[in-house]
């Protein structure tokens, strides 16, 4: 299964005790249907990963909560299935409509606590349960950072942003396409907004995912600075060989000093080696800084006779 199929498998299977929570949660789960006259219709994405599926859970509480019946059709587009849930409720569809049409100012000032009417701390954070389950999606954390919830309008993507930052949620506005929509990518934010709406399990399997790409990041640095460290040794060394050579073939090499000439041609006989072992090489051996020094010095008097 996927990572967010995961979380909504989970998030779908909490219990709600009190009625205005689950009407909260119920208006999260609908909070992206189109409204036509007193008629709702709200869209489910169907997938055979896992037992829980949102549109049966709406369908129930619609019957308990609004004492309404729902009329199910299902669709399929491509390799995806959806599942439309209609009924008619002129509560809820006074409300959906009046956010999917307010002016960007008044969205700007809006709150959905006071707006859908939430009774006690606990409604906000079912109602962004219910909005996550049905319109959002996280990709998986081994591989990037990014939540994103998908709506109609504009006129329901700004209430809810500042939902959110009310709750201490910072999320970016997107419109792509003509939908409306609401992202982060931020992975810290993205654990805590998880947190916070009861996904307590995804959290663990999502700060393991960060320990794990951190590690594996860290790795791939050090893999990448240990390469780039030994093709900077190859590339010194190239470079020395090749002015040993010039100055070899130039009958230069004799006005070196004796150790240095000395240096020169056990490098010239020994193009393969590290500097650990041609330091070694030396009777008496050197060290390893003390060869670096004398390889200094036969570059700057290659670079001079070359005019390098």
């Amino acid at each position: 299964m996927s990572f967010a199929t995961d979380i909504r498998n989970e998030l779908g299977g909490l219990s709600i005790k009190p009625l205005c929570c689950r009407r909260a949660f119920l208006y999260g789960l609908i909070y992206g249907a189109t409204v036509e006259g007193e008629r709702v219709t709200a869209s489910f994405p169907v997938t055979k990963e896992g037992p829980y599926h949102p549109h049966e859970q709406a369908i129930s509480l619609i019957h308990t909560l609004f004492s309404r019946d729902s009329t199910l059709t299902t669709e399929t587009r491509g390799a995806h299935r959806y599942a439309h849930l209609s009924f008619e409720y002129k509560h809820a569809a006074r409300n959906l409509r009046a956010l999917a049409t307010l002016p960007e100012e008044e969205a700007a000032c809006e709150t959905l606590s006071t707006f859908m009417g939430f009774k006690c701390d606990g409604c906000s954070t079912h109602f962004l349960r219910g909005v996550f389950i049905a319109y959002g999606t996280v990709n998986d954390p081994a591989k990037s950072y990014h939540l994103e919830i998908k709506l109609p309008d504009d006129g329901r993507a700004e209430p809810l942003r500042i939902l959110l930052a009310e709750a201490g949620y910072e999320l970016g506005l997107i419109n792509r396409n003509g939908q409306a929509g609401l992202f982060c990518k931020s992975g810290g934010t993205i654990q805590e907004l998880l947190a916070y709406i009861g996904a307590t399990s995804s959290v663990f399997d999502f700060f393991n995912a960060q320990i794990t790409r951190s590690i594996r990041n860290d790795e791939n640095r050090a893999t990448n600075c240990v390469t780039e460290n030994i093709s900077r040794a190859i590339r010194t060394g190239a470079r020395q060989l090749a002015a040993i050579q010039y100055l070899e073939g130039h009958n230069l090499l004799a006005a070196l000093p004796e150790e240095l000439q000395y240096t020169a041609r056990l490098r010239l006989n020994n193009p393969d080696i590290t500097l650990s072992e041609l330091s070694e090489l030396h009777i008496p051996p050197i060290t390893k800084s003390g060869l670096h020094h004398r390889l200094e010095k036969i570059m700057t008097f290659y670079e001079k006779m070359s005019g390098q």
